[in-house]
């Protein structure tokens, strides 16, 4: 796994293996994604953010209508790689 350090929300939701812990699809990088709720408060804040979107994302506020529907799409597209 790679070890990059985010520190935008953006960068959370554009990350494939974090989309894939986020919906459980990828336990083995729960240790690595946890880290982060140790990091410094803006970076732990992003992760936060990003983890509240990706589980809420038909009510959340964060993002436009457009935004929301391609966060979508992209998660089911990063889910349906780990399937294959």
């Amino acid at each position: 796994m790679k070890r990059v350090i985010y520190t935008k929300v953006e960068q959370f939701l554009c990350d494939d293996d974090f989309i894939r812990y986020v919906m459980d699809t990828c336990p083995d990088g729960d240790s690595y994604w946890v880290s982060y709720l140790n990091a410094s408060p803006p970076i732990r804040s992003a992760y936060l953010k990003a983890y509240d979107i990706l589980l809420h994302l038909d009510d959340c506020d964060l993002l436009t209508p457009e935004q929301a529907e391609r966060l979508k799409r992209r998660i089911v597209n990063t889910l349906q790689a780990t399937v294959n």
